[in-house]
C-alpha cells in the first residue's frame, strides 16, 4: 500500500473530490508513523494526533501498489507535470524508498522530486541513481534554537548537508522553510537569502496548526506578514544579495529597499504570491481552507487578486516604514528598539 493525497488521487481519476483546482503534481506519501519529531507534524512520534490521514490540510488515503499502476502510466497525459514522493523517516532507503522510487520510474516518464530524511551525501546520490529528479532536505525552521526545538535535530549538520548536496548536484536540491514558528522575519528572510544564494530551490509554507500536534494551539501567521516574507524571497530569487538593501526593525521587515513604484513594478505579475518550490507544483490547500486566506495561490492570480494583495502589502510596508522613522528619530538612549545589523 502507498497513500496518494486526495487532490492526486482525483486527478488521476481515483477518487471524486470536490475542487475547484486540481494538483499539478502527483503527491505520494510512503509511511504512516515516523520517528522524526517535528512538533507540527501529526506523524511525528511527538504527535499524539489520532488522525494518521492528514499531512498539511490534507488527507493521504492509501491505495494498493497495482491500483496505480495505470493511472501513474498515463499521469502525463492527465496534465500532471511533476511526481512527489514523500517518505516519513522510519522507511530505509534500501528496503522500501529505492524500490518505491524505481518502481515509479518505470511507470512514468514524469521527472520525480523525493523528500525524505537523509543525513549523508552517499544517501542522496542514491536517490538519484534510482531516477529522482530532486531531492528535499527540509529545514522548515529559520534558526537553530527554534530547529532544535521543534525538529529535535541539528540546524547546522542539516545545513551543511544541504549545502553540500547543492554544490555535488547544483540546481537539484530543493527546501523548504515554514512561515510562523515564531521565528522573525529577518531570521527567514536572512536564512533564505543563504539558501538561494546555493542555488537551492526554496519552498515556502504557512505554519498550519493540527489538532493533536504539539504546536496545535499555535496560530497561523498572518496574511500582512505572509506577504512580506513571499514578496521578499521573490526578490531574492532573483537577486540574493537584495537582503543587504532590506530594513528591519525589530526583526519586523519594514523596507525592501525599493521605491514604491519600483516594487509594484517587480510584483504586479502576481507569481511572487503563487506556490514556490519544485517545478510543476502547486500543493491547493495544502496550507489553506477553502473561503480562507490563500496564502499559497496555486494557480495565476487573477487581477482583482493582485490588486488586493499588492495594497495589503504596501500599505502594512508604508505603516512600517513610518515605525522606523518614529524609532530612528527617538531620542538617544531610547527604548524604542535596537537598529538592525542590515539597515
Amino acid at each position: 500500500m502507498i497513500r496518494l493525497s486526495a487532490g492526486s488521487a482525483a486527478a488521476l481519476q481515483l477518487k471524486t473530490v470536490k475542487t475547484d483546482i486540481q494538483p499539478t503534481t502527483v503527491y505520494l506519501l510512503q509511511g504512516t508513523a515516523c520517528r522524526g519529531a517535528c512538533l507540527f507534524c501529526p506523524l511525528g512520534r511527538r504527535s499524539s494526533s489520532r488522525s494518521r490521514t492528514y499531512l498539511g490540510r490534507i488527507t493521504w488515503p492509501a491505495y494498493p501498489r497495482a491500483a496505480l499502476e495505470k493511472p501513474l502510466n498515463q499521469a502525463e497525459q492527465q496534465g500532471l507535470q511533476r511526481i512527489c514522493l514523500q517518505s516519513v523517516a522510519e522507511e530505509t532507503l534500501e528496503r522500501s524508498l529505492l524500490p518505491t522510487l524505481r518502481w515509479i520510474k518505470r511507470l512514468s516518464s514524469l521527472p520525480c522530486s523525493v523528500s525524505v530524511r537523509i543525513e549523508t551525501l552517499h544517501q542522496a546520490a542514491e536517490l538519484f541513481r534510482a531516477g529522482a529528479d530532486r531531492v528535499n532536505i527540509a529545514l522548515d525552521a529559520a534558526n537553530p534554537r527554534l530547529f532544535a526545538r521543534i525538529k529535535d535535530k541539528s540546524f547546522a549538520e542539516t545545513q551543511a548537508l544541504l549545502f553540500s548536496c547543492a554544490e555535488r548536484w547544483p540546481g537539484k536540491i530543493s527546501t523548504h522553510l515554514i512561515c510562523g514558528l515564531r521565528e522573525t522575519e529577518e531570521e527567514l528572510l536572512q536564512t533564505g537569502a543563504r539558501i538561494l544564494e546555493k542555488n537551492i530551490t526554496l519552498g515556502l509554507f504557512a505554519f498550519t496548526p493540527l489538532s493533536g500536534t504539539p504546536l496545535g494551539s499555535l496560530p497561523p501567521p498572518e496574511e500582512q506578514q505572509y506577504r512580506r516574507i513571499q514578496a521578499g524571497l521573490f526578490l531574492l530569487r532573483q537577486e540574493p544579495a537584495l537582503f543587504l538593501r532590506f530594513r528591519f526593525l525589530q526583526g519586523r521587515l519594514t523596507s525592501f529597499g525599493l521605491a514604491p513604484a519600483q516594487l509594484r513594478k517587480r510584483l504586479s505579475a502576481g507569481s511572487a504570491f503563487q506556490t514556490s518550490g519544485c517545478p510543476g507544483c502547486n500543493r491547493p490547500y495544502y496550507n489553506e481552507r477553502p473561503g480562507k486566506t490563500m496564502y499559497n495561490y496555486p494557480r495565476p492570480l487573477t487581477a482583482e487578486e493582485i490588486a488586493r494583495v499588492l495594497k495589503i502589502l504596501l500599505e502594512n510596508l508604508a505603516e512600517g516604514e513610518m515605525l522606523h522613522e518614529r524609532k530612528m528619530a527617538a531620542p538617544l538612549g531610547s527604548t524604542a528598539g535596537s537598529r538592525s545589523e542590515h539597515e
